[in-house]
């Protein structure tokens, strides 16, 4: 299961000679044996290999970054419960990993220390047990369970009655819900308008997007200060911060969206065309979307290349354009974005 990169590095993964390029402007085969999984952290990288955790980053004493790469190092996993894990969830200096025994861990990177996170879910109304099955974080830590309730960890989110969750996204400082029937929820703070509500207002607890209420949703992202979702029709709408353009909203000239507005895809002729998006990733300040046919379309900030193009070529990009992609469409299974870089997974 190769993995491929784009985007800001600190690491010698993608060097032959030891060197660190800041900048990975084209989709870089990731070269560790034996890899299977592969996530990006704001200035590390998580490497997987079956049950051992590797990070690669760049650290000096005191917790001073100077842009030295320590190579990459085996992180030693506190417990035989976490040779297994659901999901790592990367913060700026810590991780946070949920194990298959629905333990959470949290990791501080630069002190390499373990602190198992206090079982907070307590008793539910159902009587069925309830556990993790999902973690974000950005300005907090929120935890999705298997019954559907959300919390800002530790404490239980008020959401309305008879709302069950199924997914959750956040941003630096938002928090975005898909709730089981396919309406969009928001939470956390409104000042770039990315909860979709239509004003700059902070909310404290999940809050309906009206802007969608009607609209089946089968896929959300956030990142940075925007969000954007897929509909079950193939219909993407974005919404939030947009000084960078990662909105690819072409009409749009405003820097702040406050409402969930609907992408118009065009071909190099600036005519519109039909596009049926299967799925979306937010990065910080860009964004790509995956069609039916397995293209891949990116918009905003490339600085660090993180659409897989170069920036002295593309700095930046205020609409959805197709990315020039050395893999076939058909052997790409996935792919993720985050903080300022993007992974592909092939087949």
């Amino acid at each position: 299961m190769p993995f491929y990169y784009a985007g800001f590095n600190t690491s010698t993964l993608f060097s032959n000679d030891g060197d660190i390029s800041f900048i990975t402007d084209s989709f870089t085969k990731v070269s560790f044996p034996g890899i299977t999984d592969f996530q990006i952290g704001w200035s590390y990288f998580l490497i997987w290999k079956g049950n051992e955790l590797y990070i690669s980053k760049k650290l000096e004493e005191n917790n001073k970054d100077t842009g030295a790469d320590t190579n990459i190092q085996l992180i030693q996993l506190p417990e035989k419960s976490l040779d297994s894990c659901k999901q790592a969830a990367t913060g700026r200096d810590n991780i946070v990993i949920l194990s298959n025994d629905n333990e959470i861990w949290l990791y501080k990177i630069y002190e390499n220390t373990w602190k198992k996170i206090i079982n907070f879910i307590g008793d539910s109304d159902n009587s069925e047990k309830e556990y993790p099955i999902k973690i974000i974080q950005g300005g907090c830590t929120v935890v999705l369970t298997n019954l559907g309730r959300a919390f800002n960890v530790p404490i239980l989110i008020d959401i309305p009655k008879r709302v069950r969750f199924i997914d959750i996204a956040g941003g630096f400082d938002h928090t975005i819900l898909l709730a089981e029937n396919g309406d969009i929820y928001s939470m956390g703070m409104g000042t770039r308008g990315q909860l979709g509500h239509n004003d700059l207002e902070d909310c404290d607890n999940p809050r309906i997007v009206d802007a969608l209420a009607g609209i089946k949703v089968t896929q959300i992202s956030a990142a940075g200060w925007h969000t954007a979702v897929v509909t079950d029709q193939g219909d993407l709408y974005m919404w939030g911060w947009n000084t960078n353009g990662e909105l690819g909203l072409t009409k749009q000239e405003s820097k702040v969206v406050a409402t969930p507005t609907l992408v118009d895809f065009t071909n190099d002729q600036d005519e519109n065309i039909e596009v049926s998006v299967k799925k979306v990733q937010c990065g910080n300040t860009f964004t790509i979307c995956m069609t039916d046919d397995g293209t891949l379309w990116g918009c905003g900030c490339n600085k660090y290349g993180q659409l897989g193009q170069s920036p002295e070529k593309l700095s930046s990009s205020s609409k959805f354009i197709k990315l020039d992609v050395p893999l076939r469409p058909e052997s790409i299974k996935d792919f993720k974005c985050y903080e300022w870089g993007t992974v592909l997974v092939t087949d």
